[in-house]
C-alpha cells in the first residue's frame, strides 16, 4: 500500500508564503484512508512528537537526523516518538 504525504506543518523557507497544514488533517486521513499517513518538510523531534499524536504513521525526515554528526543519536531520537505506536520513521 502506497503511502500519503502531508506537509508541510512548520514554516519552510523555500516557500515562506505557503500555507502551513492544519495537524488535523492527519487524523482525518488515518480515519477514513487505509494508506500509511505521512508527514514531510521539515520535521524534526519537537515538531514529529506533536505530529505522531496527530495521526502520522511515518515521518519524513533528513536534516533532523542528518545535519549533525550525531546521526545515531538523531535517529534513535526520531525513533523514541514512535515507542507507544506501531509506526515508522522514514530517512
Amino acid at each position: 500500500m502506497k503511502p500519503i504525504a502531508f506537509g508541510r506543518f512548520v514554516p519552510f523557507k523555500t516557500n515562506p508564503d505557503a500555507p502551513a497544514a492544519a495537524k488535523s488533517i492527519l487524523n482525518e486521513a488515518s480515519k477514513d484512508l487505509s494508506s500509511p499517513i505521512v508527514a514531510v518538510i521539515k520535521i524534526d523531534t519537537q515538531n514529529g512528537r506533536s505530529l505522531v499524536s496527530s495521526g502520522a504513521d511515518m515521518l519524513a525526515v533528513v536534516n533532523a537526523a542528518f545535519d549533525s554528526k550525531e546521526v545515531y543519536s538523531n535517529i534513535k531520537s526520531l525513533n523514541k516518538l514512535f515507542q507507544s505506536r506501531e509506526r515508522t520513521l522514514i530517512t
